[in-house]
């Protein structure tokens, strides 16, 4: 009987050490770059950003709106695909699949942790292969979470490259990050608005040894406005993971509409500037951002739009008066406007 007890008491501990082992990784694992906004080499290219060729490459892709005007994007963010017995996929599943017969989406962007897996390969693939079955073009820019642990960023960007629903790109090879490319939308062959995908990469080591959400470095910003002028001053609407700074300006200013749940706006610690391109440029209409759970909020800031997601992750950290969901974003290229919707399971449910 003792060496019962023995045993199982051994297979316990074993059981307790793998799980904290494997909690830890994915809790703590971070990827710092070896450089920062003052260090990083760059060169701009001496011709300007040409679509066409971007096309051929497939560095930038190109749909047309609808006849009636429109353009309708399904966006989501933090779905943090994993394994295990707490990961819910298959909420998140039945959350897209009634997303996709409500609004009937001409495109799906997911902006940033699409995984939070130790095989984020497998769970890529079985993203993108959900997407074939049903039929759905959809882009994908990286959050902070979806090269982390065994896959990395141009490894879950190869996979991708198999899978012709998947508008994705890992960009241009003088450009900090791995999806940072543009998707035009033509009305009868004439360009009228892009849709902006931005790498916001993972984590960085600031002054003082703090650990905080990295940035959008310069290479990133130069490479913004090189498409902004080669696409001569059409509305951009902008996604990338990671709050740009200004989120917790305009939050503090009393001007924002909806709710903050997160103690923080949890954005870099140090502003590189996109924001203020941004304004300098005049294309950017939005910026549609992620990355925490329980902030969705929206409001102008300086003549842009900034908009917060609604998580959708059944399997990580939530509150149970905060339901999970997904927004749609109409755009009329034709009369310059858009609008925004928030759908929630229950929301669905009952349509």
């Amino acid at each position: 009987m003792k060496a019962v007890f023995m045993a199982l008491a051994i297979i316990l501990i074993t059981l307790f050490i793998t799980s904290y082992v494997l909690l830890d990784a994915l809790l703590h694992t971070r990827i710092f770059e070896a450089v920062d906004q003052y260090t990083e080499q760059f060169m701009i290219p001496d011709n300007p950003f040409n679509l066409e060729a971007s096309l051929q490459e497939q560095k930038a892709f190109k749909l047309p709106i609808r006849e009636d005007g429109s353009f309708t994007i399904l966006w989501g963010t933090d779905f943090h695909l994993r394994r295990g017995p707490f990961a819910n996929r298959k909420a998140m599943y039945d959350l897209l699949l009634r997303s996709f017969e409500a609004i009937n989406p001409d495109l799906t962007v997911i902006s940033g942790d699409l995984l939070f897996s130790l095989d984020g390969l497998k769970m890529l693939g079985e993203f993108a292969d959900f997407t074939e079955e049903h039929d759905r073009l959809w882009a994908f820019g990286f959050g902070n979470h979806d090269g982390q642990y065994t896959h990395y960023r141009p490894t879950l960007a190869r996979l991708l490259n198999s899978y012709p629903h998947a508008l994705f790109s890992e960009g241009e090879d003088w450009v900090m990050g791995h999806s940072n490319y543009p998707i035009v939308l033509t009305d009868k062959d004439e360009v009228v608005s892009a849709i902006i995908l931005l790498d916001s990469n993972d984590s960085r080591v600031y002054e003082g040894g703090i650990i905080g959400p990295d940035y959008v470095y310069p290479s990133q910003i130069a490479w913004y406005r090189w498409v902004e002028e080669g696409l001569a001053q059409i509305p951009f609407y902008t996604f990338l993971h990671i709050p740009l700074p200004e989120f917790a300006l305009l939050w503090e200013s009393g001007l924002a509409s909806g709710v903050k749940m997160d103690k923080k706006v949890n954005s870099p610690l140090e502003n590189t500037g996109l924001f203020s391109a941004m304004v300098e440029g005049g294309s950017t209409v939005a910026v549609f951002s992620g990355h925490d759970h329980l902030n969705d909020f929206w409001g102008p800031w300086e003549g842009i739009d900034l908009h917060y997601g609604r998580s959708a992750s059944y399997g990580s950290y939530g509150s149970r008066h905060f339901a999970k969901g997904v927004k749609s974003i109409t755009l009329y290229p034709r009369e310059g406007r858009y609008t925004v919707k928030t759908y929630t399971i229950d929301q669905l449910r009952s349509r």
